[in-house]
């Protein structure tokens, strides 16, 4: 794989990697958070989930500032020879779509959990609904980031 001229070493290419492994490294930390309520350790996987959405709305928000910034993804994109293509564009489309459901459940989920939980948290009979749009979650989310490697590799490394 060769990059772009000038792909190494800008604010934006920081950001881009800060993204992508986090998107990569938070499926298997959903998983450890799903594994460890299963186990009645609501506790820890409430904060393993606060604590993901608070670091995952901070590198998105780096990122999507630094894109708007640029012109856009599309902007971002144009040195790639996948540029214009309904290659790249298509999987720029199905990640943005992903990464917009995944945010609304999870977002959504995460208010309405903090309020419908106890402190600690224990269930009661909201954890049904929970479990069906965590379960949803979890899934946008893998989708996200297995997503986010296509984008990656066909808009900045190839």
């Amino acid at each position: 794989m060769t990059l772009p001229a000038g792909f190494l070493g800008t604010r934006a290419d920081v950001l881009l990697d800060l993204v992508i492994v986090s998107l990569v490294v938070v499926v298997p930390v959903l998983a450890f958070s799903w594994h460890q309520v299963r186990r009645g350790r609501y506790a820890l996987h409430r904060r393993l989930q606060l604590t993901l959405l608070a670091v995952l709305a901070v590198a998105v928000g780096a990122f999507e500032l630094n894109m708007r910034m640029l012109g856009g993804i599309f902007a971002a994109t144009r040195a790639s020879r996948y540029a214009g293509t309904a290659t790249l564009d298509s999987w720029i489309w199905l990640h943005t779509a992903l990464a917009i459901a995944t945010t609304l459940v999870w977002v959504v989920l995460a208010w309405v959990s903090v309020r419908r939980f106890p402190r600690p948290p224990a269930p009661n009979a909201f954890g049904a609904r929970h479990r069906a749009w965590g379960r949803l979650g979890m899934i946008l989310m893998a989708l996200t980031g297995l997503t986010s490697l296509p984008v990656y590799v066909y808009g900045f490394a190839l």
